[in-house]
């Protein structure tokens, strides 16, 4: 079972490793686009995993079981930030490639002006979903 949500909204170690590892993929569907590359921050990862904690514990894919979009960012200052969320793919490059191929997903991996991204994904065995994904790209 797999489900993609997408959200865009305009405001006024190992896993380090597989951040960087996850925004050079991003970084690279961008430049294929014609956009500059994003680099991996600590504060957009945190963001992105207390995301995917909420949705792992409650099994459910939405943008507001962590809370408001617009209130989980608001502390990071940015004036335009976009998220990505998904389950039921246990590779990053199978999440790239559902989002990729969805217009609302795409849209926010080619966010103009994006210069900073964290991804996280945290699983759950119970959730016929099985892993769920978050993302969060800013300017």
């Amino acid at each position: 079972m797999r489900l993609l949500l997408a959200l865009a909204f305009s405001l006024g170690s190992a896993a380090t490793a597989a951040a960087g590892d996850y925004a050079s993929e991003i970084s690279a569907y961008r430049r294929a686009n014609g956009l500059s590359v994003v680099r991996a921050d600590g504060r957009l990862v945190a963001v992105a995993l207390k995301q995917a904690q909420a949705m792992a514990a409650s099994g459910t894919i939405t943008h507001s079981v962590g809370g408001q979009f617009s209130s989980r960012v608001a502390p990071l200052r940015k004036s335009r930030a976009a998220e990505n969320i998904g389950a039921g793919f246990l590779a990053f490059s199978e999440m790239l490639k559902e989002w990729k191929a969805s217009r609302g997903h795409r849209e926010n991996l080619l966010m103009p002006g994006a210069r900073r991204v964290g991804v996280a994904s945290v699983a759950n065995p119970k959730s016929p979903y099985r892993k769920f994904w978050a993302m969060v790209i800013t300017d």
